[in-house]
């Protein structure tokens, strides 16, 4: 009976150490953080320094030389560029009025996209920290999504993944943020609205794109652009 009651405490314990990891995983990930980067302001200052991006709370802080740290909101930002160690990947965000994601309010306030293409429709992303479970051994690595799994797989239940998924969006010429929820079929509804859906199916088919990778999508969006 004693050793009973043993093994279910520490199961218990090993369940509440294991989510209580998941958990600081999790928050770990929805932080950002640059070596260099240059914040252009409403005010027109620009400031450079290393930059961390808070995803959940939308805010932005810069080190600068003095070694002062500025926080600052999406309303206060024109745009921000960050760059890797190496100065081989460039990414820059800018901020657009958006509904958060509520189709039914009339609400919106700027939150920060980053830009995949720029264009007449732009093609937009942001990434939502999120966790899930599989019994898969090896998960799919999706178009969307980037997969974390630090703590293995457990022959005794599911395994717990945190997991960052790139939401897509296109800015179109109307001002408005629309989410591409199945990027294939509502991509498709506008160019069928523009009577330009023969050219672009040829064009994905002759390329051998997918809907569901972020890269063939940027040149999807971009040859549907210079189409218009």
């Amino acid at each position: 009976m004693f050793r009973r009651r043993y093994l279910r405490l520490l199961a218990f314990l090993a369940i509440l150490f294991y989510s209580s990891l998941q958990a600081l995983f999790a928050q770990r990930l929805d932080i950002q953080e640059w070596p260099k980067g240059r914040i252009v302001l409403v005010s027109g200052d620009t400031l450079y320094g290393p930059i961390t991006y808070h995803r959940s709370e939308d805010i932005i802080r810069i080190t600068l030389e003095d070694g002062s740290i500025g926080a600052y909101a999406p309303v206060n930002v024109i745009s921000f560029t960050v760059t890797d160690d190496n100065n081989r990947y460039t990414q820059t965000f800018k901020p657009f009025l958006w509904n958060r994601g509520n189709d039914y309010s009339d609400y919106k306030a700027p939150a920060f996209f980053e830009l995949v293409n720029e264009g007449q429709y732009t093609l937009v992303k942001r990434e939502m920290v999120t966790t899930q479970n599989t019994i898969n051994n090896y998960p799919m690595y999706a178009g969307y999504g980037r997969y974390y799994d630090p703590y293995g797989y457990s022959n005794y239940g599911p395994r717990y993944q945190t997991i960052i998924i790139d939401l897509l969006y296109l800015y179109t010429p109307e001002k408005k943020i629309k989410a591409l929820r199945n990027p294939k079929r509502d991509l498709e509804d506008l160019f069928n609205d523009q009577n330009k859906e023969k050219e672009m199916k040829e064009f994905v088919k002759n390329n051998n794109l997918s809907y569901n990778n972020t890269r063939d999508l940027a040149l999807i969006v971009r040859h549907y652009n210079s189409l218009l």
